[in-house]
């Protein structure tokens, strides 16, 4: 007897510690295994995701966000193909790379060339979502935001549902409408959630966004000799939060702004946008009227036939589902009693619900399995210490199988 048989013979302790060690890394491993339904492959795609304020038509998004930035990043090196979709107030950019490289050295790059150009693009403009995902991809989870009281709209004396009081400030408790959860998912929820670790992109869907809404009379601006480019640079202008330099004081160094943003619709009425031939002020509120309103839906969300407000939640290509679910959730059950204690998020779509699932159905029929094999080596083996040894490597092999998985 030579070799490795002879070797166990001779040394059976070294070969039980040997045999133990494989079992325990097996077994270490088997918990650090992420749980997915796919292998996750990065096929090689990055996009750029910029939404504008205002209702922009298509074609003015494609010429002020779309070309500058395809300009500007199809310099990247190792791209195969862009792909840009222009929508009302939304500019998708999708970049294909060639196989095999550093996705994450290409992200880099792609942020290094849009900061170039960042400063050129419509201030109207949200702050764009750069990420290593598939844009087709569904996303990993959804979740609706709706109030813990039932929401009872009251009603003006015409019938019409009475909306949020202009420059009014959300109240700490609830219930709220759903242009009320609308906003506070839009600023309190959704920078929270896109901070997590794994998250690409978050999409909003019901309610309607709250907007400045000013009519202006096209016959008094005439009458006036106004041309509308002047009201709106006017408005721009007197619409800034600069920086005016900086004091150094000893060891410390103070930023100085100069705050000039709108607080009031008054402020916005009483702005002055020409001077009359009498030599008095026109002021905006005399040729244009001005509403602290909504604009009209483009997507409706509904939770058991009442609106709701729901986040669409889509990860990085390369991360992990089920982690990225978990920690979305964790966060979730905070974000109530650290904002609003009156709001309920409910989940109505959970990919890692699937792939845990379909993962225990897995370990049900690998049980399944080990035990039919045993009953069918029973079968063979007359003797039970042959069938004991024959299970007992099985055993071995399979966890040693975990430790390969991890590796």
């Amino acid at each position: 007897m030579r070799g490795l048989p002879a070797f166990a013979v001779r040394r059976p302790v070294t070969i039980l510690m040997m045999t133990l060690g494989f079992v325990l890394i097996g077994i270490v491993s088997l918990f650090q295994i992420p749980v997915e339904l796919m292998p996750n492959i990065s096929f090689g795609q990055i996009s750029i995701i910029a939404e504008i304020r205002g209702g922009i038509p298509p074609t003015e998004v494609e010429t002020l966000v779309t070309k500058p930035i395809e300009e500007a990043v199809s310099s990247v090196g190792n791209l195969k193909d862009i792909i840009s979709v222009s929508k009302e107030g939304l500019a998708t950019i999708i970049m294909e790379f060639e196989p095999g490289i550093d996705m994450d050295v290409a992200a880099m790059e792609v942020r290094e060339k849009f900061a170039r150009i960042q400063k050129d693009l419509p201030k109207q403009m949200e702050k764009p979502v750069i990420a290593k995902y598939e844009y087709a991809d569904v996303p990993v989870l959804i979740l609706a935001v709706t109030n813990l009281v039932e929401w009872q709209p009251s009603f003006t004396p015409g019938g019409e549902e009475k909306g949020e009081q202009a420059g009014g400030i959300l109240p700490d408790q609830g219930p709220y409408s759903v242009e009320q959860l609308r906003r506070i998912v839009d600023e309190e929820i959704k920078d929270r959630l896109q901070r997590i670790e794994g998250v690409a992109n978050i999409e909003v869907s019901g309610g309607r966004e709250r907007k400045i809404l000013i009519e202006v009379d096209q016959q008094k601006l005439m009458a006036y000799h106004l041309p509308i480019e002047q009201v709106i640079n006017i408005l721009s202008l007197n619409n800034l939060s600069l920086l005016a330099g900086d004091v150094q004081k000893v060891e410390e160094k103070y930023l100085v702004r100069v705050m000039g943003e709108f607080r009031d619709i008054r402020e916005i009425e009483n702005i002055g946008i020409a001077l009359t031939p009498q030599g008095s002020i026109l002021r905006l509120k005399e040729v244009a009227r001005i509403e602290d309103s909504y604009l009209e839906p483009s997507s409706l969300a509904r939770l058991n036939e009442r609106p709701v407000v729901s986040l669409y939640i889509q990860k990085e290509s390369t991360a992990n589902t089920v982690k990225v679910a978990e920690a979305v959730l964790k966060e979730t059950e905070a974000i109530p009693s650290l904002i609003r204690r009156d709001i309920r998020m409910t989940p109505t779509s959970n990919q890692a619900e699937f792939i845990k699932k379909a993962v225990d159905t897995v370990k049900e029929s690998m049980i399944l399995g080990g035990v039919i094999a045993v009953l069918i080596l029973a079968l063979f083996f007359i003797r039970e210490k042959k069938m004991l040894y024959v299970c007992s490597a099985l055993t071995v092999l399979l966890i040693l199988g975990f430790f390969l998985s991890y590796a």
